[in-house]
């Protein structure tokens, strides 16, 4: 997804706060053979995990189209366009 696409027409682009990710690193990022160290982490659900889920750590190349900001991790969503009443 590059940034300066554009949306189809009546919607448009918004950057928005994505609930299943925190911003943090000091682990190694996941992905194999990445030598990067993680700079945000993904809620992921895991069966075998006491609570149900488990932290997967990823680097900046690896965040799959999400961008840091304000230390929150956001996702670029479509959304409808609002018709303005006067």
């Amino acid at each position: 997804m590059i940034e300066h696409d554009e949306a189809p027409e009546g919607y448009h682009w918004e950057w928005v706060a994505d609930e299943n990710w925190k911003v943090g690193g000091g682990y190694k990022c996941r992905m194999l053979r990445c030598p990067n160290r993680a700079v945000a982490a993904f809620r992921r659900n895991n069966r075998h995990a006491i609570q149900g889920w488990s932290w997967w750590h990823y680097c900046a190349d690896h965040l799959y189209g999400r961008k840091i900001e304000g230390g929150v991790v956001k996702v670029r969503r479509l959304v409808e366009n609002k018709a303005v009443t006067a």
